[in-house]
């Protein structure tokens, strides 16, 4: 049975498809993964995966929150790791995923509206795991600038939002935009530093789901 990994935010451009698109081409070094794009028309996932056209990526749209599960079913048949990309603005989409999903992350930014927009979730979320106490909740902080006032904004929000986050950030890069329209990862550009957060982060996000193995092969 696949391990299935949420992608969601009930609010926009926090970047859930350039860590959805990440993390499936980071997997598919080692498993055979199926992506979900639900975030349609934009379908930034879709276009990715098929400039990409990795053999290990099998990459399935889904226009309704009520064929999620089915959807998600034939994948299972075909993958070891599912990866899903939400839309925004849809708490009937977060739902269905939490009900069926091993792991759900919340990339937001280091901005009060992100942080507003999470507490929504987390209502959801807390919800959502009285059906399913298997599923883990994780926040992402994306795009992060490396100053003062951002540490300082970092300090004590995931407490105050109640919820547990994963201790890689992955910064503010140009390398995420040129590689995501070209259907790279960080591993096939030339950015030190974009390899090194996203390889501490894909180990941690591997030991949540505790598939087989935490190696990963370089692009």
């Amino acid at each position: 049975m696949a391990k299935i990994i949420v992608v969601a935010h009930l609010k926009g451009g926090v970047g859930k498809s350039t860590l959805a698109t990440t993390l499936a081409a980071y997997l598919a070094q080692n498993f055979r993964v199926g992506l979900l794009d639900a975030d349609l028309p934009q379908a930034t996932s879709s276009q990715w995966a098929a400039i990409r056209a990795d053999a290990n990526i099998v990459t399935l749209g889904c226009e309704s929150a009520s064929r999620l599960a089915e959807i998600t079913e034939q994948l299972d048949a075909q993958c070891d790791v599912i990866v899903m990309d939400l839309p925004p603005r849809s708490v009937k989409f977060l739902r269905e995923a939490m009900a069926i999903g091993d792991l759900l992350l919340l990339p937001l930014t280091a901005s009060a509206p992100d942080v507003w927009a999470t507490e929504s979730v987390m209502q959801v979320v807390n919800e959502c795991k009285k059906t399913n106490s298997r599923l883990k909740t994780r926040l992402v902080w994306n795009r992060l600038r490396a100053t003062r006032a951002t540490l300082d904004f970092l300090d004590g929000t995931a407490k105050a939002l109640r919820a547990k986050e994963l201790s890689s950030h992955l910064a503010l890069r140009t390398s995420y935009v040129e590689c995501i329209g070209r259907g790279l990862y960080v591993e096939q550009w030339h950015d030190p530093r974009a390899k090194a957060e996203c390889r501490l982060l894909l180990k941690q996000i591997i030991k949540q789901v505790k598939l087989s193995t935490a190696e990963f092969s370089s692009g």
